[in-house]
């Protein structure tokens, strides 16, 4: 088959932004590992090879230095800046620097220190639930905007110790990171970056100044690290906090509003849910997989080999796509088809895998499954105002712009 034009396809296009998954499905049959010209890296779109992907030690997570060597000297001060504390981030770290810093704050997101979270998490949730049913009798309401992220935020805010206060700066802030890290297609999005990382560096700083060490929150086990024989310089300090920030938050509302979605456009699920809870945690997992936040992610190439009669040089970008491993029929038995009863949907790969697996996913299962199992308890029946989706023109994350919902 001719695949010239695949290899000329946008991701970000308006119809691939609604559907993607057809174009994936195109290339799992037809060219599984594809050279993007569009987008000028390889697309790795089956299940295994991206599952193969996550574990080669070839391909490292930093694609970042790529994009500061190309940055004129005009913008190294500006958001060659912003990039560097980027770069810091455990999720563009190879070994042993990944390791490192990962090892500080790995305890925080421990299966047990998350179900100690809980009971909070309930009670956010329930909050959070019964305003949004007294909104709906005013008329539609966006539940991105107005439910999915006020728990995520409440919960890694107090988890890092932030004072109220300034937790929606923080979450405005570092949702403008998104430009650059979610990979949105915004001609301004360097200098939306820069403007970001310059707030968020010098509250984060401020913050990190006036928490002392004995306390017990994210930030202050950050700040023991970096007195405890120098485990974190100053600066890792800070870009850590801000990740916890933005993973926290973003990347898991989307996923709330993600799911919430999905239930809403499969009623008859949503409805078993309600009859039966003890389906929660698989239709969990089936969301992940159907509907995931991450896209793809993409890796760089340390050196050149060959891979399915493909000659990867070194310095390639390679996109491990997560959104069509998780459709992908060698894997998943009709997997266009959401079901929350799928026997085997916990092994999808929308978290990741290998030493890059989400470190928060614990967390964000926690969060999802309370919310659904509070949603249909509480929440009247609802229908979607847009069926098809308002879905932001990412090249890197599966997430909404916005999701208004009024009473069925």
């Amino acid at each position: 088959m001719d695949t010239s034009a695949l290899e000329q396809i946008s991701l970000t296009s308006p119809g691939l932004t609604l559907d993607p998954y057809t174009y994936f499905s195109e290339l799992r049959s037809h060219a599984p590992l594809l050279w993007s010209e569009r987008h000028k890296g390889w697309l790795v779109t089956r299940y295994a090879d991206v599952q193969q992907g996550y574990r080669d030690l070839r391909l490292s997570s930093n694609r970042l230095r790529p994009v500061l060597e190309r940055l004129k000297d005009s913008e190294q001060d500006t958001v060659g800046n912003a990039l560097r504390i980027l770069q810091m981030w455990m999720v563009f770290q190879d070994e042993p620097d990944h390791r490192r810093l990962r090892g500080i704050v790995h305890k925080a997101f421990t299966p047990q220190a998350v179900a100690a979270m809980e009971d909070k998490v309930v009670a956010v949730t329930r909050q959070q639930l019964t305003d949004l049913d007294n909104r709906l009798d005013e008329g539609p309401v966006d539940l991105l905007k107005d439910f999915a992220n006020g728990i995520p935020q409440y919960v890694i805010c107090n988890m890092l110790g932030l004072a109220e206060e300034y937790q929606d700066d923080f979450a405005y802030w570092t949702e403008e990171l998104s430009s650059v890290v979610g990979g949105i297609e915004d001609p301004d999005r360097n200098q939306r970056a820069y403007r970001a990382m310059e707030y968020l560096e010098t509250r984060v700083a401020e913050v990190i100044d006036g928490t002392p060490a004995g306390q017990s929150n994210l930030i202050a086990e950050l700040v023991r690290a970096e007195q405890d024989n120098n485990r974190l310089s100053r600066e890792e300090v800070i870009a850590t906090a801000i990740l916890m920030l933005f993973g926290g938050r973003g990347t898991t509302a989307s996923m709330i509003a993600n799911g919430m979605r999905v239930l809403l456009a499969h009623p008859e699920q949503y409805e078993e849910l309600r009859a039966d809870p003890s389906l929660i945690p698989n239709a969990v997992e089936e969301i992940l997989r159907w509907e995931g936040h991450t896209k793809m992610m993409p890796r760089i190439s340390t050196v050149t080999f060959d891979w399915h009669g493909n000659t990867i040089r070194e310095g390639d970008r390679l996109f491990l796509c997560n959104l069509s491993a998780n459709r992908d029929e060698n894997m998943f038995e009709m997997p266009d088809r959401f079901d929350i009863h799928r026997k085997n949907a916990g092994r999808h790969i929308g978290f990741g895998t290998g030493i890059h697996g989400c470190l928060g996913q614990a967390l964000a299962r926690l969060q999802l499954r309370n919310v659904l199992r509070e949603a249909v308890q509480i929440l009247p029946p609802l229908k979607l105002v847009k069926p098809e989706g308002d879905w932001s023109r990412a090249l890197l994350r599966r997430s909404q712009d916005s999701l208004v919902v009024e009473r069925a």
